[in-house]
């Protein structure tokens, strides 16, 4: 019975792990078309040697015609529920009115909200890892039409299951920290921000911080959003003579349309973006 149970144990992880590696594949190939243009990519890491959390997002484009091409079996790579320990869907055979927020970051105050746009399909799978049980997987893939193209976005985010560790969300307002538990804020903690130090260090944060805004809808999140755009300000005021011409003009264009899309109308956060604006052409 014993040798019954750990070659059950075995088996379970294996196939586990296949669902994981076939999924990474189904991501690699993606890259590797060559009917396919690149149209952005972020990858946030808090430790480049050794990551304890990151976000690898990429986002491609193909026409329509070639994506129809596509075998039938492409998406469904995806596993089934038996495989992931959580599955999302929001797709024209799956209809889905909620959405699923997916953070990371060191202390989970970064997210991804999937399942937002109405026009947009996702497929979503979480997957233990093996050596941590307190981190999980989270493999992504969102696409809508464009005109005559589909934009694919897919992502793989690793981190803290949330379910599993202490529901705080951090951020940072005024190099400090600031704790939101549940509601109660807390000061005090030390200043993790990471160090910007080139152009590199500058897009990949703010990057980070542009995808993490742009993911942050939910209600009741206008804290979050104001801390957000704070740092942006901070960072663009800091550092903004570390990037290049065609740097400088990328983020003025993704700030200008993080103010386009700023359904919220909120003024204090379209000035805090023009603000950002006018300290980058300085």
């Amino acid at each position: 019975m014993k040798r019954t149970i750990i070659l059950s144990a075995v088996l379970t992880m294996t196939v586990m792990a296949s669902a994981q590696s076939n999924i990474e594949q189904l991501f690699s190939s993606l890259d590797a078309r060559e009917d396919k243009s690149l149209l952005s990519k972020n990858h946030y890491e808090d430790d480049t040697d050794n990551p304890t959390t990151f976000c690898h997002y990429t986002e491609i484009t193909m026409s329509k015609s070639a994506f129809g091409k596509l075998d039938e079996s492409f998406f469904k790579t995806f596993s089934s529920e038996k495989d992931a320990y959580k599955i999302y869907r929001k797709t024209p055979s799956e209809a889905n009115e909620q959405e699923i927020n997916v953070p990371y970051g060191s202390q989970n105050e970064y997210s991804v909200v999937f399942g937002s746009h109405a026009g947009h399909n996702y497929l979503v799978d979480f997957f233990r890892d093996e050596k941590d049980s307190h981190k999980r997987h989270a493999y992504a893939i969102a696409w809508y039409a464009k005109g005559e193209d589909v934009i694919i976005m897919r992502y793989h985010i690793y981190g803290d299951d949330p379910a599993r560790v202490s529901k705080q969300h951090v951020i940072t307002y005024n190099g400090n920290q600031i704790i939101d538990n549940n509601g109660f804020v807390v000061t005090g903690l030390e200043n993790l921000e990471p160090t910007v130090n080139n152009d590199i260090d500058f897009m990949k944060r703010f990057g980070t911080l542009r995808a993490s805004f742009a993911s942050t809808r939910l209600p009741g999140s206008e804290l979050t959003r104001t801390a957000i755009v704070l740092k942006i300000v901070d960072l663009c005021k800091k550092h903004h003579q570390l990037l290049t011409n065609n740097e400088r003009t990328t983020c003025d264009k993704s700030l200008v349309e993080l103010i386009k899309n700023n359904s919220y109308n909120d003024p204090f956060i379209v000035g805090m973006l023009e603000e950002a604006r006018i300290a980058l052409k300085k």
